[in-house]
């Protein structure tokens, strides 16, 4: 198209025009030429002339040059249209290649932002399956001192980050305390026990006062001592609701390691890590409690035990084979024993024991297994019988007191009442000297 531009193409009907008449003239020249020696006669001019003047029939001849030119013209111009037919063939054909070029250039574009798009969607899905592998792995820890390395030794890993820190803020909320990290640089500050200052302290800091995601792209980390290859930096706070108890600290040793994406994601992550560790805080503080509520029932079972032991409660008792006695005070020695404790909420409150004399007698793990079982249901049937008994003297304690108050409720003057009270009192408390005495002057001992 350009090329016809810039060489115009000459037009074909007039050169056609022109041939076809100089093509029809020489059929009137050939004709008075012929008429001329026919007529015997040199071929001259002159005679030519004669000869055209002499035959009327060679002026239908002397049309011929018009006729033909007109012809040859016509068809000159259909030549002309066919060639612009042609050209605009020709500049369809180059519009259409330019028009394919840029539609595959275009499909060529568009395919690229596709496959981008797809990988960018196969590095979502694998970030995100990633991100679950780790809620995994952390979740299923409960206790902290474990939890915190393994959460920074999984994201360095999964991830491929050069390093991971978790930092935990103090009891006061000023200082971020880094709690763990992965990598040799990080067991190396690990040791330094470093903190960061809230809200003055670098990028940790600012995200620990913000609670806010901070990046660092494109650094040159090479005058730090513990991670020199850092690159680039991402921090992310580490929080329940609108509180913030840590940061989140990822390094890589690759220059702008972190898109808007990763980021995103990378919240998400920092989100599971807050939940497992508010989970972990959870589940130690209800340990805690729940070992100071153990303890103290053991101790309180281990008092009511001493004192019902104290009391006149049978030592035990022995089968002898043909019937169950007592255990007396001297004890038979014997040659083979099996012990089975009685155990109660961690308190041991009597043995149960397979004695023979046979030094030889060896208890197989059916007798012993029948021997823990009895041990153990005795121990709670012990326990339940010991609640009776506490519940049974509960009952009476409280009749005997409601039977003293209805007494001395009765009474309407303070030295009937005094008396009674007194009687009630003794009454109750067998071996037991009881006095009331009301101070005149003031009160005191």
């Amino acid at each position: 198209m350009n090329s016809m531009n810039r060489h115009p193409r000459i037009r074909q009907a007039p050169w056609y025009a022109l041939i076809g008449a100089a093509f029809g003239f020489t059929f009137p020249v050939i004709g008075t030429a012929l008429q001329v020696l026919f007529s015997r006669q040199p071929i001259t001019l002159a005679n030519m002339l004669q000869a055209q003047s002499d035959f009327p029939l060679l002026w239908v001849v002397d049309t011929a040059p018009i006729v033909i030119g007109l012809l040859a013209g016509y068809a000159g111009l259909k030549q002309d249209a066919l060639e612009n037919i042609n050209d605009q063939l020709r500049a369809n054909e180059i519009e259409l290649k330019k028009s394919q070029t840029s539609l595959e250039e275009r499909v060529q574009e568009r395919t690229a932002q596709l496959e981008e798009a797809n990988r960018a969607n196969e590095r979502r899905n694998a970030q995100l399956e990633t991100i679950a592998r780790i809620a995994r792995a952390i979740n299923s820890i409960q206790r902290m001192e474990e939890l915190l390395p393994k959460t920074a030794e999984a994201i360095s890993e999964q991830f491929g980050f050069y390093s991971t820190g978790v930092f935990l803020l103090d009891q006061a909320g000023e200082y971020a305390l880094l709690a763990a990290a992965s990598g040799p640089g990080g067991e190396r500050m690990l040791q330094r026990n470093p903190k960061f200052q809230v809200g003055t302290g670098g990028i940790v800091g600012f995200v620990a006062k913000n609670g806010l995601p901070r990046v660092a792209l494109n650094i040159d980390n090479s005058g730090d001592p513990d991670l020199p290859e850092t690159r680039s930096e991402a921090a992310l706070p580490l929080r329940i609701g609108n509180v913030v108890f840590g940061v989140l600290n990822v390094h890589s040793a690759e220059p702008n390691a972190f898109s808007d994406e990763d980021i995103n994601l990378l919240a998400i992550l920092s989100d599971q890590v807050s939940v497992a560790i508010q989970n972990a805080r959870s589940y130690e503080k209800l340990q805690e409690a729940l070992t100071q509520a153990e303890a103290a029932n053991a101790q309180s079972a281990k008092q009511r035990w001493s004192q019902l032991q104290s009391s006149a409660m049978p030592q035990g008792y022995y089968f002898d084979g043909i019937e169950a006695r007592k255990i007396e005070d001297s004890k038979a020695e014997y040659a083979s024993v099996f012990s089975v404790p009685l155990t109660l909420r961690g308190v041991r409150i009597g043995v149960l024991r397979l004695n023979s004399p046979d030094p030889s007698r060896e208890w197989s793990e059916d007798e012993k297994d029948m021997a823990r079982a009895a041990a153990e249901r005795a121990a709670i049937a012990v326990e339940n019988a010991r609640l009776l008994l506490e519940s049974q003297q509960r009952v009476v304690k409280e009749q005997t007191i409601g039977g003293i108050s209805a007494k001395i409720g009765s009474q309407n003057d303070l030295e009937s009442l005094l008396q009674t009270a007194v009687q009630e009192l003794g009454a109750a408390l067998s071996d037991t000297d009881i006095a009331i005495q009301i101070f005149r002057d003031k009160p005191g001992l």
